[in-house]
């Protein structure tokens, strides 16, 4: 029997988050206390960069958070950008965006090292995902914080389920798997040695799926069981179009969740963003 899916979309549970932080933003000014600060860093003339910090910037403007942006051309030598990094982790910013990639001849490990942690709003410094495993975790990478609420969004009971995440980036699949750990799920991570016909049986066997290989359709609609809650983390443009690493017409009619591409996990990740930089801002003045 056929079902339609209940759509996962972004942009409910990211207004929530933001009317929140709209809250403790005005509370802490009340009070007396700055109003957070993000600092965005842009080294190479890149479009997806470039709208991402958009984002930013509309939403900082909309959130009452003072905003900054170092675009291309400003820091064009390494020693420069590391020299101007150590300057914001000492200034009035609490949170430092560093946007990737970087361009030829710049050391992103360095970069990111210099990096104090606790302003590390995208959660990429080592500390940061140190944290995470030792699950005192406080700033987390924003697309894997973003596709973990999708899937609290649902309100399934998640201890004890079972879950396939296809794709092991530090951004997105190692850090999903230890906040999936934490509430008590059996996680199995798949990447470019595990072949199609494992992904399938993984698939299989999961209550949860999620996609984040950034391979267009690689995890095939008839693959996906009825009931499952399907995150699709993957945005490729096909065509002139943004598709996601999940058939989603074939899968939402088994699916019991699923997100769309675009619309899903997307409009919710820039807004994880700036719940890191409230985390950030409470951390520093605790």
């Amino acid at each position: 029997m056929q079902m339609t899916s209940q759509l996962l979309e972004g942009k409910t549970i990211a207004q929530q988050i933001r009317e929140n932080i709209k809250l403790r933003i005005e509370a802490y000014v009340a009070e007396g206390k700055p109003r957070p600060f993000l600092q965005a860093i842009q080294i190479a003339a890149d479009p997806s960069a470039e709208w991402y910090i958009g984002q930013q910037e509309k939403w900082a403007d909309k959130l009452g958070i003072q905003f900054n942006w170092i675009k291309p051309g400003t820091l064009t030598h390494q020693v420069q950008l590391i020299d101007k990094i150590k300057e914001l982790n000492e200034a009035h910013v609490h949170g430092i965006f560093m946007a990737m990639p970087l361009p030829a001849g710049f050391n992103a490990d360095e970069v990111l090292l210099a990096l104090d942690p606790r302003k590390d709003v995208e959660g990429v410094h080592p500390a940061s995902l140190g944290l995470i495993v030792l699950r005192k975790e406080k700033l987390i990478p924003p697309t894997a914080y973003a596709a973990f609420k999708l899937i609290e969004a649902t309100g399934v009971t998640l201890k004890g389920k079972k879950a396939v995440i296809v794709g092991q980036s530090a951004i997105v699949g190692r850090p999903l798997q230890l906040l999936l750990g934490q509430r008590r799920v059996t996680t199995i991570v798949c990447n470019t040695g595990t072949s199609a016909e494992d992904i399938q049986e993984y698939i299989a066997g999961s209550d949860i799926v999620v996609g984040c290989a950034g391979s267009p359709g690689m995890i095939k609609g008839r693959w996906i069981q009825p009931g499952q809650i399907v995150i699709d983390v993957g945005t490729t443009e096909v065509e002139g179009k943004l598709v996601g690493d999940v058939e989603f017409a074939e899968a939402k009619e088994k699916a019991a969740f699923i997100t769309p591409v675009p619309g899903g996990v997307g409009p919710l990740t820039v807004t994880m963003l700036f719940e890191n930089l409230m985390r950030a801002y409470e951390w520093q003045n605790q």
